[in-house]
C-alpha cells in the first residue's frame, strides 16, 4: 500500500505499509525533500514505490537507520537514485538481515541494494535547505535525524515512541537515552516533527513532552520496585502491560521484559 501526501511545496509524506484487507497493518513515512528522500518505507510496497519513482525525481536516498520499514524500499530508488547510510546501516543495505516469518508479513523482505555510501557529513543541503545530521541513537546503535532549523523541521524516524504509553521494547533499544534524546528534540524548538510512522506533527512539544513523561515516572516506578527487591518478571507482573496477540510471532524481538532491563540497566 503506499499514499502519497503533500504537506508543503517542498515536503511530501510518503506512507508504506502492508495490507490487511483493504486496512494498512502499520504505516511507515518516508519524507521526499525536493530531490532527496528522507528513508525509503517498506518492501511490501515495493511495486507502487517503483511506479512512484518513474514519475518522480529522486536523486539521493538518506537512511536513517537500520530497520526494515525504512530501509526497506531502497531498491526501488536505485540506480537513478544515490542510496546513504551510517556506517551501520549501509550494512544491512548492501546485506538485509533474515527477518522473522512475522515481520516479513508486516514489512515485506527488503531486496539489497548493489551500491550504498557510507555519509558521516556533519549536515547536508538540499536547494536552499541545509540539515544538520543530529545523532538519534537510542531507539536502536545507529539512528540519524534531519534538523532544518531556518523552518524548524525535525525529521526524527523512529525517536519519538509511537505509542503516548510504550509497553514493551527491542533488545536494541535504550530507553534512558532515548528519553534524552527526546528532550534535545523537544528543547530545539522544533515546529513540524516529521514522525517515522504519524506523519508531520505541527507544534510537537506536548506530543514529545508526553512521552518523555511517561517514561520518566515508568523509570522512576521500575528502580523503586527493584529496591524492594522485586525481579523483572515480578516487576512485569506488578506493572500488569497487557501482552499483545501478536507478541510470541516477534520471537522475542519485542517484549516487555526489554523494556524493563532496559530502564534498570541502560544509561545515558
Amino acid at each position: 500500500m503506499l499514499e502519497v501526501t503533500p504537506f508543503v511545496d517542498q515536503v511530501t509524506c510518503i506512507k508504506t505499509a502492508s495490507p490487511l484487507g483493504d486496512q494498512a497493518i502499520m504505516w511507515v513515512c518516508a519524507y521526499l525533500v525536493g530531490d532527496v528522500l528522507f528513508d525509503a518505507g517498506c518492501a511490501n510496497a515495493i511495486s507502487e514505490l517503483q511506479e512512484y519513482s518513474k514519475k518522480r525525481s529522486v536523486r539521493r536516498v538518506y537512511v536513517t537507520h537500520n530497520h526494515e520499514d525504512h530501509y526497506g524500499g531502497c531498491a526501488a530508488f536505485v540506480p537513478k537514485a544515490e542510496v546513504f547510510a551510517g556506517p551501520v546501516t549501509v550494512k544491512s543495505v548492501y546485506k538485509p538481515y533474515p527477518l522473522p516469518q512475522f515481520f516479513q508479513w508486516v514489512w515485506g523482505e527488503p531486496k539489497p541494494v548493489k551500491e550504498a555510501h557510507k555519509f558521516e557529513e556533519s549536515s547536508i543541503s538540499v536547494g536552499e535547505l541545509n540539515f544538520e545530521v543530529v545523532d538519534l541513537s537510542g531507539h536502536c546503535e545507529e539512528m540519524f535525524g534531519f534538523w532544518e532549523s531556518e523552518k524548524g523541521w525535525f525529521f526524527s524516524a523512529d525517536a519519538v515512541p509511537l505509542p503516548s504509553r510504550k509497553q514493551m521494547a527491542m533488545p536494541e533499544e535504550n530507553i534512558p537515552k532515548m528519553i534524552a534524546r527526546m528532550k534535545e528534540i523537544r528543547d530545539l524548538g522544533v515546529k513540524v516533527l516529521f514522525d517515522g510512522h504519524l506523519g508531520p506533527i505541527p507544534n510537537p512539544r506536548e506530543h514529545i513532552e508526553t512521552r518523555i513523561n511517561y517514561l520518566s515516572q515508568l523509570q522512576t516506578q521500575v528502580l523503586s520496585m527493584v529496591e524492594t527487591g522485586k525481579t523483572i518478571p515480578e516487576i512485569k507482573t506488578e506493572l500488569g502491560f497487557p501482552e499483545p496477540w501478536y507478541l510470541p510471532n516477534t520471537e522475542g524481538r519485542f517484549a516487555i521484559e526489554h523494556l524493563i532491563q532496559s530502564l534498570l540497566e541502560d544509561s545515558v
